[in-house]
């Protein structure tokens, strides 16, 4: 027979199931081999020290119970501006009270206080008066609002804010929503898909991320003819300006929008899922005494000769003829409904002629088809009262506070500084209209709130200083000098014509050109108010520093100087020994001792007056006052030897020499 031929033989189950697992293995190893080499290189570039990402909190230097904002965590956001924003210094305990309030704000300028900031800050104000409606207790309102941000820094910030046991949240937020950082109009624009953005700010917390972000920044730099490089002489909110125009209901708009309406539902649902109630606030902008920004780059008629008709229309109205102004304002209205710039001027005319719904309607319509977006159009507030209502926030219907508070309920001077910023008064009334619904609803109180602070008392508290005051006027007069304020190319104004003819306009000047810092700025303000018997500034002043600096013993020990000076006792008490809790002194304790000395109790004085020459031999003050108390309570000897001591070291200390002779024997 012949040799049978063989047959090639096909693959095997085993030889199959062993090429699968080949093929999973390789795809295994593609995929692992780009991570690893990224982790390689991550550890490296953190290891030596490459790149950072700023935390929203860190500790406070040499307080390390208490925590505070981290200033420079807005470089997460400003990819090209070197000035970046800061948040204004608050502290608050590292470990939560256990029977505290803790409440965290978010927002843009308007929640961090601008110009004011501190006690002219809504959240200060709040605080305050939380503080007085919750005696004895902790309350603590911190403010991690900043300028020049929007909804993207709020949705970042959530997770932080929870780490620290939030009782709640309050939100002010959505003006700067279009040229906010990252946002659509900004020139720190990334992209207008909001998803993308937001994957983008989590991985730049990876130092191989800010490596590739530093290259292509220095390539696009390369490349580029314009840049977007901070000039001298401007303000941060010319710097952020990347899109001047976004007409009403354009492309750009939209997307503004949807960006809101996607980073606000996105945060109010991570808040609403670890249980935390957020309060958030409709916003107001200046209608009355604000004209708009930019009008008409959407229309086909010749815009100087719109602007030529409504000048023509103004003087008419000059000249009394208002029924012909109207007519004529109007008449360029029906051609041109949506020329922002002729609504206002209608708005202005009406309001004169006492037809104060039209005006009100005039003036917000102005505002809406304003081109350049720096005031939240009303659209923004319907998204507000939308993605509160789906996620049970609590909505606090603050535009409606600040327009009940207005002349003819049209918002102008009386509660806005320029566009958006409100005044003294306008920023009370914001945080009252906060305070009404977080007393409705109980907050921070099982059994209700038994002390609701009035506003007339809440209002007659508030810690906002003459410094604060001349400093907000500052900034606002170096931020409306120039564009868009002023025709582009105007310089800031010189903020010394502003002038400093007193003592507290000198000081101001100083803290405005950061010669001085706050704290101390403040502090000598005390005391030139202590000087010539102003104890209301005084006590302002140092009550100021308490809010702001809550760790130092010192300014209690002055508020209760201060107190006693003005025979408020108890309250002088009560400060001191805020003060001892946090720090043991010699002024502290002979202040209790005399305190204690003034309410006949001599045997509970000696102690801390003993205390008090142990941390300072030298006091006579504190040796005196012993010796006073030491005779009391018939040990005479005692006060015999302390008396002697001042008297030998004071001759001219006529109280110690008639208490040493009045002596027995």
């Amino acid at each position: 027979m012949g040799t049978r031929p063989i047959k090639n033989r096909g693959p095997s189950k085993s030889d199959s199931a062993l090429s699968a697992k080949k093929r999973v293995l390789f795809s295994i190893l593609s995929l692992a081999l780009p991570l690893a080499i990224l982790a390689l290189i991550e550890i490296g570039l953190r290891l030596g020290g490459y790149g950072e990402y700023p935390p929203l909190f860190k500790p406070v230097p040499g307080y390390e119970d208490y925590l505070q904002p981290e200033e420079g965590v807005a470089s997460r956001y400003f990819t090209s501006i070197e000035n970046i924003p800061g948040i204004p210094f608050d502290s608050f305990l590292k470990e939560k009270d256990p029977d505290g309030l803790r409440i965290f704000v978010q927002g843009g300028s308007t929640a961090a206080g601008f110009p004011f900031y501190f006690g002219g800050s809504f959240p200060d104000m709040l605080e305050q008066r939380l503080l007085m409606t919750f005696p004895g207790r902790s309350v603590e309102v911190i403010n991690t609002a900043m300028a020049a941000v929007n909804s993207y820094t709020l949705l970042d910030f959530t997770d932080e804010i929870l780490e620290h046991k939030p009782d709640a949240i309050l939100i002010y937020a959505g003006h700067n929503e279009y040229y906010g950082a990252l946002g659509v109009g900004s020139s720190q624009l990334l992209g207008t898909s909001p998803a993308l953005v937001n994957l983008y700010l989590k991985l730049k917390r990876f130092r191989t991320m800010q490596l590739l972000q530093s290259a292509l920044s220095r390539i696009v730099r390369v490349f580029s003819t314009t840049g977007n490089e901070q000039l001298d002489g401007t303000t941060l909110m010319q710097n952020m300006i990347g899109e001047q125009r976004i007409p009403f209901e354009s492309d750009l708009y939209s997307a503004g929008l949807d960006q809101f309406s996607f980073n606000l539902n996105q945060l109010l649902k991570i808040y609403r899922d670890a249980d935390v109630p957020v309060f958030i606030g409709t916003l107001g902008s200046n209608e009355r005494d604000h004209p708009p920004f930019l009008s008409g780059s959407h229309i086909d008629a010749d815009a100087n000769q719109i602007e030529s008709d409504i000048n023509a229309a103004r003087r008419l109205f000059v000249s009394g003829d208002s029924v012909a102004a109207i007519s004529a304002i109007s008449t360029v209205i029906d051609s041109n409904p949506k020329f922002a710039s002729a609504l206002y001027v209608r708005g202005q005319m009406m309001e004169a002629s006492g037809s104060v719904d039209e005006a009100r309607r005039d003036f917000q319509m102005a505002r809406e088809y304003d081109e350049l977006r720096f005031r939240a159009p009303e659209a923004l507030n319907q998204i507000i009262r939308d993605a509160a209502s789906v996620h049970g926030a609590v909505l606090v219907e603050s535009e409606n506070a600040i327009r009940a508070a207005s002349p003819d309920q049209i918002v102008g001077s009386e509660m806005m500084l320029e566009h958006l910023h409100p005044t003294i008064r306008g920023y009370f009334v914001l945080a009252d209209a906060f305070y009404d619904v977080l007393s409705e609803s109980g907050l921070g109180s099982d059994s209700g709130w038994d002390r609701v602070v009035n506003s007339r008392i809440a209002e007659s508290n508030l810690l906002v200083t003459p410094l604060d005051s001349l400093v907000g006027a500052y900034r606002v007069q170096q931020l409306t000098s120039v564009w868009p304020f002023k025709p582009a190319g105007t310089r800031q104004a010189n903020i010394d014509t502003l002038g400093a003819g007193t003592p507290v306009g000198q000081l101001a000047l100083r803290l405005y050109q950061r010669d001085i810092r706050r704290i101390d700025a403040l502090d000598e303000l005390q005391q030139q108010a202590t000087r010539v018997g102003d104890f209301v500034i005084a006590l302002q002043s140092v009550f100021a520093i308490i809010q702001r600096y809550p760790f130092l013993p010192g300014p209690y020990l002055s508020a209760a100087n201060i107190q006693t000076r003005i025979g408020r006792y108890e309250e002088a008490e009560q400060y001191v020994l805020a003060s001892l809790e946090r720090g043991d002194s010699a002024e502290g304790r002979q202040i209790l001792g005399s305190l204690l000395l003034n309410k006949n109790l001599p045997e509970a004085a000696i102690p801390q007056l003993e205390q008090a020459l142990i941390l300072d031999p030298n006091d006579l003050g504190a040796r005196y006052n012993l010796a006073g108390a030491l005779a009391l309570t018939n040990r005479f000897e005692e006060a015999r030897t302390h008396a002697q001591i001042v008297v030998d070291r004071q001759p001219e200390n006529q109280a110690a020499r008639q208490l040493l002779e009045s002596l027995p024997r």
